[in-house]
């Protein structure tokens, strides 16, 4: 009498599509985690988040449908834009421009050249649609398709760009190494899945605890690597990446690394690591005053977690202000000159400026360039600042001039103050209602605060008014028994954001460190400030015209430096760098001496460009920045990553089709490509009759696919099976049928076949 078949009782059923549902989707959210630990998103990321998790959503909705591949292809752009747009749209910057066409334009090119952008917004859009493709690839290719290695092989290239550019691996070590363990459970899972849809096929049951068995290895698998990655101490403390890629982020890396990044102009102001001067000129200007000027690009407003970026909409906390683009021509600029103006019209002068730039000059977006406080241009383009709702169109605030096209030959108009130090004392702190956003650390109660607070509070005790705190805290900074101007400044700790370990232990860094640490103390007293990008004064040009002054400025001369804001006098810059060996950058001048007095701060005597000044800003080495979201990756850089990609992918692929590591293993590449192909294997189909269909289909490969089937045939159904001999000769079968299935044979020859 026949026994019953055994049937898997249902408490020893694990729902393993379920969970690798879950796994899929919580890989994505780790791999998000990690790239927001880097620092390439400083706001937004968690929509950056929720893309990755929609995309992987909506990828396994598909596949649990069956639907094909080709309507998986067709609804893959509507599925980005649905996750995308509505994540990133209340974000974007606004530029003049509402309409639907030119928005549509704007993220066509934030999707496509995003990565390669100095807007933080559209590097976030680019970087959200990096995540939905790797999202969607993963969740078909792992819970349709099956295979969990070409499942995960994106994420793994996504988390190595990762941590080989992230400037504190420290940061990004416990998501990726969480994110490897969840990749290996989603590759055990598509494992199982495709052998149990072949023990199906088969007639073949698995015996009862099967399933959990095999999940209980690979979690204790998982749970024995991930340990041994968190635990086990690194091998070296070499800056290996700084080597392998010296253009990457050398001297980023956490620990100051062997090289240093070079010295160029950059938005965002992120004290970092090392920096190197390799001066390439990049302007030449000229003014109507007796003594050069130091030269603003890009305001810097927005304080965040103690790097300062400039503003992008949605972050000024202001009734009756916003912040936005208002589209501007050649001549004056919209400035609102009523009271409460920061244009500081009470007591300044008006200064003109001729400038040659060079492309790049402004870093990956064509900006005016201004000797003061901007109100007026000669090319169009889209002046972003502080506006009046109910003046729509007039700027409080003018933070940057976004060029239209890209000129080289600019003239420009702006205001230098020529208040007195008497002035800014009596000037009071009634300030206008805007500028209270630029007392932004006034609600964090962080301790990082507390302590830049407590210090602000110390250094300044005894003044009673902002201009003399202002000044207490620029001389402290400037005190060359306190703090040292160095272009090698000591790695802060993991966790420590490095402005306060500037303030509090190393005392030692370059103009970023200076001006963050200045800005940040007046915000915490309540003096409205914000910092300036831009670059010093340069050198006198040794081949101007006689009777003429023209200056030369280079990569060298990229600086950034403090404004503060002062009722009726608008804004007050200050100068918290110290003067060290590659130059000497003085306080401000006040008063009438500001445009005709003595030489101006930081001037150089020296001609030619190949001097080096202090108080660098921070560069953009090639290879990314991982703390500055707005600043991308170099176009080069990102098409040698795609080319890298492309030859591992296919080197990978190559290894794996030609060297399995036994004859089973080379039946299921033949199973795999035929499946890809439309010849599945049909339940209950023999080896032979199987390669029969693949013969006909190809015809190249009919003698040694016969012979492999047979011997397949007697591996798998005889008692004695197959000796060594015979087990290497279907691996030599196989390397001589894998090149004669050329990718469009099967396809033509697959309705004839079947």
């Amino acid at each position: 009498m026949l026994s019953a078949v055994p049937r898997i009782s249902p408490r020893y059923q694990v729902p393993s599509l379920a969970v690798l549902t879950v796994a899929a989707l919580l890989l994505m959210v780790v791999v998000s985690w990690a790239l927001l630990a880097a620092g390439w998103v400083v706001q937004g990321g968690g929509g950056a988040v929720v893309v990755a998790l929609a995309a992987t959503a909506e990828a396994a909705l598909l596949a649990q449908a069956r639907v094909a591949r080709i309507v998986t292809v067709v609804l893959a752009p509507l599925l980005a834009l649905a996750a995308i747009v509505p994540t990133t749209l209340g974000a974007m910057p606004f530029d003049g421009d509402a309409s639907v066409a030119h928005t549509a334009a704007r993220y066509a090119g934030a999707l496509t050249g995003g990565l390669n952008s100095g807007s933080d917004w559209a590097f976030t859009v680019g970087l959200c649609a990096i995540l939905w493709l790797t999202g969607y690839w993963l969740g078909w290719m792992a819970l349709r398709e099956r295979q969990g290695v070409l499942a995960v092989l994106p994420l793994y290239a996504i988390l190595a760009t990762n941590v080989l550019n992230a400037r504190n691996p420290n940061a990004v070590a416990l998501p990726e190494a969480i994110a490897v363990a969840l990749s290996l459970v989603v590759i055990a899972g598509t494992n199982w899945e495709a052998i149990q849809a072949r023990w199906a096929g088969g007639a073949v049951l698995s015996l009862p605890g099967t399933r959990t068995r095999f999940a209980a290895t690979v979690a204790v698998a998982v749970a024995v690597l991930t340990a041994a990655a968190v635990l086990i101490p690194a091998a070296t403390s070499t800056d290996i990446s700084a080597r392998l890629f010296p253009g990457a982020q050398p001297g980023t890396h956490g620990t100051g690394g062997s090289g240093a990044a070079t010295i160029e102009f950059s938005t965002g102001t992120v004290p970092g690591g090392a920096l190197a001067s390799h001066p390439q000129q990049v302007l030449t200007y000229s003014v109507d005053t007796s003594q050069p000027v130091y030269l603003s690009v890009v305001n810097d407003t927005q304080f965040v977690a103690g790097n300062w970026y400039p503003a992008e909409g949605g972050d000024v906390p202001v009734a009756g202000v916003s912040f936005g683009g208002v589209s501007v021509g050649s001549g004056t600029l919209p400035r609102d000159l009523t009271a409460a103006d920061g244009a500081g019209v009470a007591a300044a002068a008006t200064v003109h400026a001729t400038l040659t730039v060079q492309p790049g000059a402004t870093g990956s977006t064509s900006y005016e360039v201004f000797a003061g406080e901007p109100t007026a241009v000669d090319h169009p383009g889209t002046a972003f600042g502080m506006i009046a709702n109910q003046r729509r169109g007039q700027l409080l605030t003018v933070d940057n001039v976004q060029l239209a096209g890209s000129g080289t030959q600019l003239k420009t108009t702006a205001l230098i103050s020529t208040a007195t130090a008497d002035q800014l004392r009596a000037a009071g702190s009634s300030y206008p209602q805007f500028v209270k956003a630029y007392t932004g650390l006034q609600q964090d109660s962080t301790e990082p605060v507390k302590t830049i607070a407590a210090l602000a509070e110390q250094w300044t005790a005894g003044t009673t008014n902002a201009y003399d705190a202002a000044t207490a805290i620029e001389t402290r900074l400037r005190d060359p028994q306190s703090f040292q101007y160095t272009l090698t400044p000591p790695a802060s700790p993991q966790g420590m954001w490095p402005v306060v370990y500037f303030l509090t232990q190393s005392h030692r860094g370059y103009c970023q460190y200076f001006a963050s640490a200045m800005g940040a103390m007046l915000r915490s007293l309540g003096i409205p400030a914000r910092l300036v990008s831009g670059y010093g004064p340069g050198t006198a040009s040794p081949n101007a015209r006689p009777g003429t002054k023209e200056n030369i400025v280079t990569t060298s001369d990229a600086h950034t430096w403090v404004e503060a804001y002062f009722p009726g006098y608008g804004w007050i810059p200050f100068e918290p760098t110290p003067p060290s060996a590659q130059g000497a950058y003085t306080p401000f001048l006040r008063g009438s001496a500001a445009v005709n007095g003595a030489p101006v701060p930081g001037a150089s005597e020296t001609p030619g460009p190949a001097s080096s000044k202090p108080g660098f800003q921070d560069p953009e080495p090639s290879g990314a920045s991982a703390g500055s979201a707005g600043q991308g990756l170099p176009g080069a850089a990102v098409f040698g990553l795609v080319v890298a990609g492309l030859a591992v992918l296919s080197l990978l692929y190559a290894l794996f089709m030609l060297l399995p590591r036994s004859p089973r293993g080379a039946w299921r590449r033949l199973e795999w490509l035929g499946a890809m192909r439309g010849l599945r294997r049909r339940s209950g189909e023999t080896h032979l009759q199987y390669a029969e269909r693949i013969a006909t289909a190809t015809p190249r490969a009919a003698a040694p696919v016969r012979e492999f089937a047979v011997l397949m045939g007697r591996l798998e159904f005889s008692s004695d099976g197959i000796d060594r001999g015979l087990r290497a000769r279907t691996l030599v079968l196989w390397r001589q049928i894998a090149p004669a299935l050329p990718p469009r044979a099967l396809h033509r020859r697959r309705a004839r076949a079947q």
